[in-house]
C-alpha cells in the first residue's frame, strides 16, 4: 500500500494523526505465509504511556487484507481502523514504497504520426527470490540495481536532521525563570477514577490545554522550545516553571514513570515477549535510581560494572555497493530512570545525567551493536549530521576513509543584512569553506563537500524572522512588516550573531534611531512650575508621538524618516515625564509646559536619576525638595507651650503640617491610632494664631468627637479660642457669630450639610477632616458639602485612608488638592484595576511618587519604643449541640439564597450572612423563644469574671446593641459593674461615662463597634475583648486602639472570641487577605463585604455542612 492507499483507508483525520504515531512504534516484526500474505505486527505506544498490540495483514502484491488493534477506538478489528494501524502501515509503506520509473525520452510529437508501444513504461520486473531473501535477512529493500538507506538508519538521520533545528534562535541564558505556570483540573466522575489535565501560561496571560502530560515531562527532560501559540512559546526547563508547577511535574514525573513501567510490564506480543525470572518483580524507573544509587560505592551492581557517564563507540566502515556499512560495538540498549537514562552492554551499565546525554542518546541506541547501510548521499548526512554529536565518544575504524573523506569542513556562517529603503529589509546567508563560497547569487563551486547541517540551520533561522523568496531566489529573505522588522533588531541580530557573523549595510544601521538625549529643566514662579523640554537633534516636532507611543506601551515607535526607536529603559525618565504631563492635563507647547506648584514633590521624585534625561533645577525647586526630604531640619519650631508637650515624632509632625501650609498643599495625617494627631494639629494652629493669622480654621468631625476636641483644646493649648457647633438651627445661627472672633471651629459631617450655605460663605484658613473616611464615597452630600468649604488649606486625618478600594483616596485627595489626581475614570483603570486585579507593581510605584509626599504614616511599634506590648489572643469556641444544629439550618437556608441573588441584591445578601453571625453570638438575636444556651456568651462571661477578680479593667465590643443588651444582663447577673455605650448615647452622657470608667468607678465598659470606635480615650482598660468580629479590620484596631495609646502604662492583651467552623472563620480568614490593599498605600485594608458577589459569598459557607 502506498500513502494515498492508506489515506483512503483511514480518512484524512485518522491519516494526519497516525503520521505523528510513526515514531511510537517500539516493536515490529512481519512474517510471510504460505499463500504470500503478509503479517505485520508492532507494540505501538499510546497517550499516558499505554502500549497496544497492532497487526495487519497485506497481500503479496501490497492489496490490504484486515488490521486490528486492541486499543478502545479498533477493539481487536470490531472497530473503526485505528491511528495505530495507521502507523504501521505508514512505516511498512516507507520501507517497501517502489523505486522511482526512469525517466524515458519520448520522441517528439510528429502531427498525425501514431506511435507504437516504444514509448510506454516497461513493465516492473519481477522481485526474484535472491532479492526477498537479502530484504528478510538484512532489512535492505533492492529495487534492481540501486539500493537504498536502512529503515534505521534513515530514523538516526531523520531524528538528527530535526534536532538540528531545535531551539533555533532560542537564548536559553537570557531566558526568565519562574515564569512559566502549570494550573491544574480535574474530572471527578462517581465511580470512575479521577482524571488530570493541565493549562498553562506565562503565569497571567492566556491559557493553553496541555494536549499530553507525558509529552509535556518528556520536553522539560530534553529542554525543547515548545510554542502552544502566538502568546506562549519558550524552552521547556525545569528553572522556567514556578515553584508550585515544579512541585506539581515531579509528582506527575513519579506518576508517568510507574506507569510506564507497569504498562510495558504488560505487554504481550505474541511470539515474541519474553518473560521476566521466576519469583522476581518489575522494577520502577524511580526504584532502579535509588537501586543504582545504594551500590554506587561498590562499582559493582547484580553482575554488572557500574560506571558514571557515556560509553565509547567504536564504528567500523565497510563499501557496498552503493554506499557503506556502518558496523557499531559494543552492543548497546538502554533503560530509562525517574532522573537519569542508563544504557548497558553485556557487563557494563553506564548512567547519564540529564539532559547533557540526550542529545547522544539517540545515535547510541542506533549504533550500539547494529549494522547500518547507507547510501553514498545519505553517508554525507550521517556525517553532517551524527557524527559531529558523538564528538569525542566515537572512534572511527575507516582504512578507505569512507566516511572520513566526508566529513566536511564547518562553515563560517555570514549573515548580510541590508534596508534597500527605509521601509524593508532583506537579508541572506553565505558560507565560507576555507577560501570556496557558498552565495545564493552563484552557483556552489563544483566537488564542494557542503556542511548541511549548518547550512540549514543558517537558512531556518532566517526564515523564522523574514519570509522566504526574495526576488524569485528562495535563499533570499525579506519583509516590509513593522513589527517583523522590529523583531529582527530586537530578538533577530542577536540570535543570528550567536549562529555566525553579521554584516550590516549602513541603511540597515540607520534603522535603529539612536534615544533622543532630553534635558528637563524647571523653575518656580509663584504658584506655578515653568517646564522646559530640550530635546537636542531630536526632532521637536515628533515629541508629540513619542510621548504617545510611551502612553500606549508600544514597544518601539517608527520616527518620520523610516527608523525604529527602541522604547526601553533608557527612555525611562522621558515616560516620568509623560505620565506627569497626562496626570496634569498638560501639554508641550514649543518645548514648554505650566504645572501646579503642587506638582513639585512628585516631579521630583519621578525625574531624579532617570535614565535617557537630564534634570535642571532653579534653587527655589531645590528648596522645595529639600522640604520634603528633610522634613525633621527644616525651620519650622513648634509653639513654646507645647515644645515640652510634643513627642519627637510628633514635633516631625508638626512641621510636615507647617511645610505643606508653606507652599499652600494639603496633606493626610496617615499616622497609627493613638499616636496623637490631635494635638499635632492643635500645635499647627496655634502657631497660625501666634503668626497672626487672623482667619478661623475649621475641623469637620464625626459627632461624637465635637466635644473631645472642644476639651483637646482647652486642655492642650487654651489660648485657641474654639466654638463646638451643636444644637438646633436656632442656636447655631448664635454660635456662627462668634466664628469671626475664634480661631477655630468645630463641627461634624452632618450639622455640615445642614448648613451647607452658612459655611460656604464664610472664609477660613485651613479646613481640617478628622476621621477623613468619612468622605471615602466621592457620591455622597456629606463629600460635597466639605468640597464647597472656602479655604485657603486643606488638610484630613485618618489612620485608615484606605479601607474598601483605592477610590477612597482618590476621594480624599480630591478634597484636599482638586484635580491633582486624574479624574476618577481615569485613576480606577491607571491605578485601581492594575493594582487590585493585576498587581501591577509600576502602577503601584507610580501611585506612591504621587500621594507618598502627601501622606504621613508613623506606627506605634516605629515611635512609641516606651508603649507597653499588646498582645492578641484568638479563642476559639465549639457551638453548643442545639446551637450547632440551628446554624447549620441557617447555612442551608443562606446557601439556597445566595445561589437564587442577582449581584445586585447586596443589602438581602448582607441580611442573610448577618443572621449566621447573630445564631454564632446568641441564638436570641433571632429566636425570642430560644431555650438553649450560647456557647460564646457562657465563654465570655468565665473570661470577665476571671479578668475582673484579678483587677483587670475590660473594654467589651459588639457591634450588635442587642447583644450588649444580653451581655449587660449576664454582668448584672454575675454582679460585675459595667457602663454600656451606643451609638444613641448623648454626647455629654458619653463624655461623662468615659471620665467616670478612666476614675475607676466600674470594671467593664460594654460598647457597641461603631460608637467606640473613633475619638474615645480609655486608656483605664488593660483587657479589650471583641465578642464578634467585624468584616473591617480597620474598624476593629480602631476600637483596640481606645485602650493601646498614648497613656498606656500596663501591657494590653486582645481577646478575639470567634465561634469554631463557623462563617466567623471565614471573615478572620477574609480580613487577612484583603489586608494587601490597604498595604499598597498605608499600611492598613478591610474586608470589603458589600463589593463580593453573591459566588465569593457562598466561598464564605464552605466547611459548613450539616
Amino acid at each position: 500500500m502506498d500513502a494515498d492507499e492508506i489515506r483512503t483507508l483511514l480518512g484524512e483525520n485518522i491519516f494526519e494523526r497516525a503520521k505523528k504515531y510513526r515514531k511510537r512504534i517500539q516493536q515490529s516484526t512481519c512474517t510471510v505465509n504460505e499463500d504470500g500474505v503478509r503479517h505485520l505486527s508492532a507494540v505501538v505506544q499510546g497517550k499516558g504511556g499505554s502500549y497496544y498490540y497492532t497487526q495487519a495483514w497485506l497481500r503479496e502484491n501490497g492489496s490490504f487484507v484486515s488490521a486490528s488493534c486492541n486499543c478502545p477506538y479498533n477493539e481487536n478489528g470490531e472497530g473503526t481502523y485505528c491511528k495505530h494501524i495507521g502507523a504501521l502501515l505508514l512505516e511498512d509503506a516507507e520501507q517497501n514504497a517502489p523505486a522511482p520509473a526512469p525517466v524515458q525520452n519520448k520522441p517528439d510529437a510528429i502531427p498525425g504520426v501514431t506511435r507504437g508501444a516504444a514509448g510506454l513504461n516497461a513493465e516492473p520486473s519481477r522481485k526474484d527470490s535472491y532479492a526477498s531473501g537479502l530484504e528478510m535477512l538484512f532489512g535492505r529493500k533492492w529495487h534492481g540495481d540501486a539500493p537504498t538507506t536502512d529503515y534505521e538508519a534513515r530514523r538516526l538521520l531523520d531524528t538528527y536532521k530535526e534536532a538540528a533545528l531545535e531551539n533555533l534562535g532560542v537564548d536559553e541564558n537570557t531566558q526568565r525563570t519562574g515564569f512559566a505556570h502549570l494550573e491544574p483540573e480535574l474530572t471527578l466522575v462517581p465511580g470512575a477514577q479521577p482524571w488530570l489535565r493541565l493549562r498553562i501560561s506565562d503565569g497571567g496571560g492566556r491559557q493553553y490545554v496541555v494536549k499530553s502530560i507525558p509529552d509535556l515531562l518528556e520536553n522539560v527532560e530534553h529542554g525543547r522550545s515548545i510554542s502552544y501559540g502566538k502568546a506562549l512559546a519558550f524552552v521547556h526547563r525545569w528553572d522556567a516553571f514556578d515553584e508550585e508547577s515544579c512541585a506539581l511535574l515531579q509528582l506527575l514525573r513519579r506518576l508517568v514513570c510507574a506507569r510506564q513501567s507497569m504498562d510495558k510490564a504488560a505487554v504481550r506480543v505474541y511470539g515474541g515477549a519474553e518473560q521476566g525470572p521466576a519469583g522476581g518483580t518489575i522494577l520502577t524507573g524511580e526504584i532502579f535510581d535509588a537501586l543504582v544509587q545504594q551500590y554506587e560505592h561498590t562499582g559493582l551492581l547484580g553482575g554488572y560494572e557500574l560506571r558514571e557517564g557515556l560509553p565509547t563507540i567504536t564504528l567500523t566502515v565497510e563499501r557496498r555497493r552503493g554506499g557503506v556499512q556502518v558496523e557499531g560495538s559494543p552492543a548497546l540498549a538502554s533503560v530509562q530512570g525517574l532522573d537519569y537514562d542508563y544504557l548497558f552492554s553485556e557487563t557494563t551499565l553506564w548512567r547519564m545525567q540529564r539532559p547533557g546525554c540526550t542529545r547522544l542518546l539517540p545515535a547510541l541506541q542506533a549504533l550500539g551493536g547494529k549494522s547500518l547501510f547507507f547510501t553514498s548521499a545519505d553517508a554525507t548526512a550521517f556525517c553532517s549530521y551524527v557524527l559531529p554529536e558523538l564528538g569525542n565518544k566515537l572512534n572511527i575504524v575507516d582504512p578507505e576513509r569512507l566516511l572520513l573523506n566526508q566529513i566536511p569542513l564547518e562553515p563560517v556562517v555570514q549573515f548580510y543584512l541590508d534596508a534597500p529603503d527605509a521601509f524593508r529589509v532583506e537579508a541572506h546567508a553565505e558560507f565560507l569553506y576555507g577560501e570556496d563560497q557558498v552565495t545564493p547569487f552563484a552557483p556552489a563551486p563544483a566537488g564542494l563537500l557542503r556542511d548541511v547541517r549548518a547550512e540549514s540551520r543558517a537558512k531556518r533561522l532566517l526564515a523564522s524572522y523574514l519570509q522566504t523568496g526574495v526576488g524569485g531566489n528562495e535563499d533570499v529573505y525579506g519583509t516590509a512588516d513593522e513589527d517583523d522588522i522590529y523583531r529582527l533588531l530586537e530578538e533577530g541580530v542577536p540570535a543570528l550573531l550567536a549562529e555566525g557573523e553579521v554584516y550590516l549595510t549602513d541603511a540597515f544601521r540607520n534603522l535603529q534611531a539612536a534615544p533622543p538625549r532630553i534635558t528637563v529643566g524647571v523653575s518656580v514662579h509663584g504658584s506655578v512650575l515653568d517646564l522646559e523640554v530640550d530635546t537636542g537633534e531630536f526632532p521637536v516636532s515628533e515629541l508629540k508621538d513619542l510621548l504617545r507611543s510611551l502612553h500606549q506601551k508600544k514597544r518601539y515607535h517608527r520616527l518620520r524618516d523610516g527608523s525604529l526607536l527602541r522604547l526601553d529603559d533608557s527612555l525611562e525618565g522621558l515616560d516620568e515625564l509623560n505620565d506627569t504631563l497626562e496626570l496634569s492635563g498638560a501639554k508641550l507647547k514649543n518645548g514648554h509646559a505650566e504645572l501646579p506648584l503642587y506638582r513639585a514633590p512628585s516631579l521630583d521624585w519621578a525625574l531624579s536619576g532617570q535614565n535617557g534625561l537630564r534634570f535642571n533645577r532653579d534653587d527655589a525647586f531645590r528648596r522645595i525638595s529639600r522640604s520634603f526630604h528633610a522634613v525633621k531640619d527644616s525651620e519650622y519650631t513648634p509653639p513654646e507651650s507645647l515644645h515640652n508637650v510634643l513627642r519627637k515624632y510628633q514635633r516631625d509632625g508638626y512641621r510636615w503640617l507647617r511645610t505643606l501650609d508653606g507652599y499652600g498643599m494639603g496633606g493626610i495625617l496617615a499616622d497609627d491610632m493613638g499616636l496623637g494627631k490631635t494635638l499635632q494639629v492643635l500645635s499647627y494652629l496655634l502657631a497660625l494664631k501666634e503668626g497672626g493669622q487672623p482667619l478661623p480654621s475649621l475641623i469637620v468631625c464625626p459627632a461624637s468627637l465635637v466635644l473631645n476636641w472642644e476639651e483637646e483644646c482647652k486642655k492642650f493649648p487654651p489660648q485657641l479660642t474654639c466654638v463646638a457647633m451643636d444644637g438646633d438651627a436656632a442656636h447655631r445661627a448664635v454660635l456662627a457669630r462668634r466664628w469671626a472672633e475664634a480661631d477655630l471651629v468645630v463641627t461634624s459631617y452632618d450639622l455640615l450639610r445642614r448648613d451647607e450655605d452658612r459655611y460656604a460663605e464664610q472664609p477660613f484658613y485651613a479646613c481640617i477632616l478628622d476621621e477623613a473616611q468619612a468622605i471615602k464615597n466621592h457620591t455622597t452630600q456629606k463629600y460635597k458639602a466639605v468640597c464647597q468649604v472656602r479655604s485657603q488649606v486643606r488638610f484630613a486625618l485618618t489612620g485608615t485612608p484606605v479601607e474598601n478600594r483605592l477610590g477612597e483616596l482618590w476621594s480624599i485627595f480630591s478634597f484636599l488638592m482638586p484635580g491633582y489626581l486624574p479624574p476618577y475614570k481615569s485613576f480606577c483603570s491607571r491605578f485601581e484595576k492594575p493594582i487590585v486585579q493585576e498587581e501591577d507593581q509600576t502602577a503601584v510605584r507610580r501611585l506612591n511618587q504621587l500621594t507618598g509626599p502627601f501622606i504621613l504614616r508613623r506606627m506605634k511599634s516605629d515611635v512609641l519604643k516606651e508603649l507597653p506590648p499588646k498582645t492578641e489572643n484568638v479563642y476559639r469556641i465549639e457551638l453548643e449541640e442545639e446551637q450547632r444544629k440551628l446554624y447549620l439550618a441557617a447555612v442551608v437556608d443562606a446557601r439556597e439564597k445566595l445561589q437564587a441573588a442577582k449581584p445586585e441584591d447586596k443589602m438581602a445578601v448582607f441580611a442573610v450572612l448577618m443572621r449566621l453571625r447573630e445564631i454564632c453570638c446568641d441564638p436570641r438575636l433571632i429566636a425570642d423563644n430560644w431555650e438553649g444556651g450560647s456557647a460564646k456568651l457562657d465563654a465570655c462571661a468565665e473570661l470577665v469574671s476571671s479578668a475582673v477578680e484579678g483587677g483587670h479593667r475590660i473594654l467589651l465590643f459588639s457591634q450588635f446593641t442587642s447583644m450588649l443588651e444580653l451581655l449587660a444582663k449576664r454582668l448584672d447577673a454575675e454582679g460585675i459593674s459595667h457602663f454600656t455605650l451606643q451609638g444613641s448615647t448623648p454626647k455629654p452622657v458619653r463624655a461623662e461615662l468615659v471620665r467616670r470608667f478612666n476614675g475607676g468607678e466600674v470594671s467593664v465598659f460594654l460598647i457597641s463597634l461603631r460608637a467606640g470606635g473613633t475619638g474615645l480615650n480609655l486608656t483605664a482598660a488593660d483587657i479589650v475583648i471583641h465578642y464578634d468580629p467585624w468584616w473591617n479590620v480597620a474598624a476593629q484596631n480602631q476600637a483596640t486602639d481606645r485602650a493601646y495609646r498614648i497613656g498606656q502604662q500596663n501591657p494590653v492583651q486582645v481577646y478575639k472570641l470567634i465561634a469554631q467552623d463557623t462563617i466567623e472563620e471565614k471573615i478572620v480568614e477574609l480580613q487577612q487577605a484583603k489586608q494587601s490593599l490597604a498595604d499598597t498605600v498605608t499600611g492598613t485594608a478591610d474586608g470589603a463585604i458589600l463589593s463580593m458577589r453573591p459566588d465569593e459569598l457562598l466561598q464564605l459557607l464552605e466547611g459548613s455542612e450539616p
